[in-house]
């Protein structure tokens, strides 16, 4: 049995998403603030059977309770309205349960089957924040939030605020339901501990105490260690059962032995120093009693050290890098979550929750972390144990499989998840490529405000300067941050493989720029100046104006279109297409001829040009672009360039 889906309302920037939870591990992308942390936090809060703070109410939901205790007070509604018309904070867990034998005891699940249907395999739970205030309550925040003036009494919205921040938990109390799902109207009351019993939770948060200034925080064997004393020997690991079981009889014995010595010896001292008469024989004696905790001590002060080999010499953690750590810790934290649900396996559905697992690991090792988590999880057992994580990173996006990754967004609705394993299905030629690509490459696309296709090395090295050089212009007419100031993704791809994107982006929605070349070729399909043009060997401009202008597959272009191409059709869905276009009576049929054009007394070209005197012939492009930088800072950008930028700098997503 597993989490199929997770649905959320009304938590934060959470107002109505659903998530299709993958069966092992479930990796959740996006930019800063897109409801990631929050996720983990609703989810935390529900199967933990924790209340919520007026702060995680979203503000967009937040207009409608004012104006529901407003009309209370004038007793336009009575509660039963309210509690029909406020937005309820919810998340909503679908499982599934049919790989499960027919004749096997489903466990913790058990209390949340309700239907009679033997075919049915799904279960539904809902947690949610209802509104409980009954007349009393209300009475008390309307008291608190009233105010006098000439024109009589009237709720003050920001007493009211303050009123609803201190009282929020007595307002909305969490509640556990079992839906039938052959009957919505069929539901059921459960209680906080079944809930918590079906989903042991345990989550390895992105805080971690690492600062290499505060040692006990960055030791990692503090928490570890403190649970060996604390736990009964009969449920430990085995490969270590021995070696505890020793070590708690040694603790012990010494405990003993030591209190006794020392109690003794300062006795003795404390009656000795007393020389002004007291005690005397007939009057109760003093003794000295020291509590002294050996496993406090191996506890608080036990630290890894790091060996060199051969000489055995030693040097304290704090000499090792934070990744190593970091890395360090997760896997004592994962072993204590192994050690946990040992015998809930079977009963429940366990969820690990990693947040941020990269945080100080360099990029290798963070590969590293993600192959060593998926074999950690099959050996503590035959099942799949369902993982969320949470990353930043490109690297550790790069070691999942596509159909695992859900992409977050932030639009002004709200927050959505993308669950990319519908694109590998309705995309599966692409999501391939894709895959293999952003592999070998990067995934900061998952990251990115918008994002730039580029040619090749040379756009990758002038692009960011030509941004820089609009900005400085004042070609960027949007509402500030400017492009400049976005997180933009450059990716490298080429004019042949850049259109596979273009379904990708649409599905991610992300404003897209693509800039390519025109690559004009003759009959003979060799390369010529564009006055000689017959076409262009640039499949992704071939590819967009068949697909703007609906054209088949066989049908042979007509370069004159690709050069007068229409300005409106050069955008399709969230991406927009610039290639090189006539500017000063020539046009170029590659970048640098566009450049040296648009820049004829930097490469000594007279006004009058003409195509040969724009040619590029060298091979080193990214030689042309550092050389255009270093030694002619000034140049100017091609204009479709410019038009490219402009354009990209308007959207808003």
């Amino acid at each position: 049995m597993f989490i199929r889906t997770i649905e959320i309302e009304n938590y934060r920037l959470l107002n109505n998403i659903s998530i299709n939870i993958d069966k092992s591990a479930t990796l959740i992308v996006g930019r800063n603030n897109t409801g990631k942390t929050s996720f983990m936090a609703l989810l935390r809060k529900a199967v933990n059977g924790q209340n919520i703070s007026f702060h995680d109410y979203p503000l967009s939901s937040r207009e409608k309770l004012y104006s529901l205790f407003e009309q209370y007070y004038f007793k336009a509604i009575a509660i039963n309205d309210i509690i029909k018309e406020v937005p309820i904070p919810s998340i909503k867990f679908i499982i599934d349960y049919s790989e499960e034998n027919s004749e096997q005891l489903l466990g913790a699940l058990s209390p949340f089957i309700i239907d009679m249907d033997i075919q049915t395999t799904t279960a539904i739970i809902l947690v949610e924040y209802r509104f409980c205030a009954d007349e009393q309550l209300m009475d008390i925040i309307i008291s608190q939030s009233t105010i006098s003036d000439k024109s009589g009494t009237c709720i003050n919205r920001i007493a009211l605020r303050e009123s609803l921040i201190e009282n929020f938990s007595r307002i909305f109390k969490l509640q556990v339901t079992a839906i039938n799902p052959i009957d919505s109207s069929d539901m059921q009351l459960k209680t906080p501990a079944e809930l918590s019993e079906l989903f042991p939770l345990y989550v390895i948060s992105a805080e971690r105490g690492l600062d290499e200034s505060d040692l006990n925080n960055s030791n990692p064997l503090s928490p570890i260690l403190s649970k060996v004393f604390q736990t009964d020997i009969k449920e430990e690991n085995p490969n270590v059962k021995s070696e505890i079981e020793s070590l708690q009889n040694m603790v012990k014995t010494a405990n003993k032995d030591i209190q006794r010595q020392t109690n003794n010896l300062l006795s003795s001292i404390v009656q000795k120093s007393i020389d002004f008469g007291y005690p005397n024989a007939e009057e109760l004696q003093l003794k000295a009693n020291t509590d002294i905790s050996i496993d406090n001590q191996i506890k608080n002060q036990t630290d890894l050290t790091y060996i060199e080999e051969g000489t055995l010499e030693e040097l304290p953690s704090t000499y090792n890098g934070l990744g190593y750590k970091n890395l360090i810790k997760i896997e004592f934290e994962l072993a204590d979550f192994a050690k946990n649900i040992a015998e809930k396996l079977e009963i429940s559905i366990p969820i690990l929750f990693l947040e941020e697992p990269e945080s100080h690991m360099h990029p290798q090792l963070q590969q590293t972390f993600v192959k060593y988590l998926e074999q950690f999880l099959k050996k503590i057992s035959a099942k799949p144990i369902q993982v969320f994580i949470t990353t930043h990173s490109s690297h550790i996006v790069n070691a999942v499989p596509f159909n695992q990754i859900r992409y977050a967004q932030k639009g002004n609705n709200g927050v959505k998840y993308k669950d990319l394993s519908e694109f590998c299905n309705t995309n599966p030629k692409n999501a391939s490529f894709l895959q293999k690509y952003l592999t070998l490459n990067r995934c900061d696309l998952f990251f990115a405000d918008k994002a730039i296709l580029i040619e090749g090395a040379a756009e990758r090295l002038l692009l960011p300067d030509m941004i820089m050089k609009c900005n400085q212009m004042g070609v960027f007419t949007s509402k500030a941050p400017h492009l400049q100031s976005q997180y933009y993704a450059l990716i490298e791809i080429g004019g042949a493989y850049a259109h596979l994107f273009f379904p990708f982006v649409d599905f991610l929605s992300i404003p897209t720029l693509v800039i390519t070349d025109l690559d004009s070729i003759g009959e003979n399909q060799k390369k010529v100046p564009v006055s000689q043009g017959k076409g262009s060997s640039n499949v992704t401009i071939k590819w967009w104006v068949r697909n703007a202008l609906e054209m088949k597959e066989e049908e042979k272009i007509d370069f004159q279109k690709i050069l007068n191409f229409d300005k409106v059709k050069k955008t399709q869905g969230y991406c927009h297409i610039e290639y090189q276009t006539f500017e000063s009576g020539l046009c170029g049929r590659s970048l640098e001829e566009s450049i040296k054009n648009a820049n004829r007394k930097i490469f000594g070209i007279p006004d009058a040009a003409s195509e040969s005197d724009i040619a590029f012939e060298e091979c080193k492009k990214t030689d042309f672009a550092i050389d255009l930088m270093v030694n002619h800072s000034d140049y100017s950008t091609p204009d479709y360039i410019k038009r490219g930028l402009i354009w990209l700098d308007k959207q808003k997503n």
